[in-house]
């Protein structure tokens, strides 16, 4: 097995300086950076992008499939709701999902997933959950399930400063 050198200096990350809180915050944007463009390299082969599958998968498994309000999809989604609106507006267009005024609050729009849509995950899937899964076990197995609990547990601590 081939060694890896840690050395992070070229990303001008310098441990020597003691400052973990940044090196932390660093390494995992650069971390997210690079899951993020192998999985954009992945989708682009079907016409997606990464927030466009990920809005798919929120439209069709929350809510047990019967729709979204638009405005909910951003609490989900790493986009702003400009951008959110422009991704809805795109999938509909190209007919993955469909937007219809609610009935109760008609200045919302309920946002649900079209059997094109639906074939469009169940053929991706595969693929995309086979490459997650190979960039998840970079990571040593002794040490994922601790990687995941901390990292789950600074995302809920974050969430709370809201």
């Amino acid at each position: 097995m081939e060694t890896i050198k840690n050395d992070l200096t070229s990303y001008g990350i310098n441990p020597a300086k003691g400052r973990k809180y940044e090196n932390i915050t660093y390494v995992l944007a650069l971390i997210y950076n690079v899951l993020q463009a192998k999985v954009e390299s992945y989708l682009a082969s079907y016409n997606l992008s990464a927030v466009q599958f990920n809005l798919l998968m929120l439209v069709a498994y929350r809510n047990k499939g019967k729709g979204l309000k638009q405005a909910d999809i951003s609490n989900h989604l790493i986009a702003s709701a400009s951008n959110i609106t422009k991704l809805v507006e795109k999938s509909v267009k190209t007919g993955l999902i469909t937007r219809q005024t609610n009935p109760i609050s008609r200045r919302e729009n309920i946002i649900c997933i079209t059997k094109k849509g639906q074939n469009l995950i169940d053929k991706v899937w595969p693929g995309y959950d086979k490459l997650v899964r190979s960039l998840t076990e970079k990571i040593p197995s002794k040490d994922r399930t601790s990687t995941e609990k901390i990292l789950n547990n600074w995302l809920f601590a974050l969430q709370k400063e809201k």
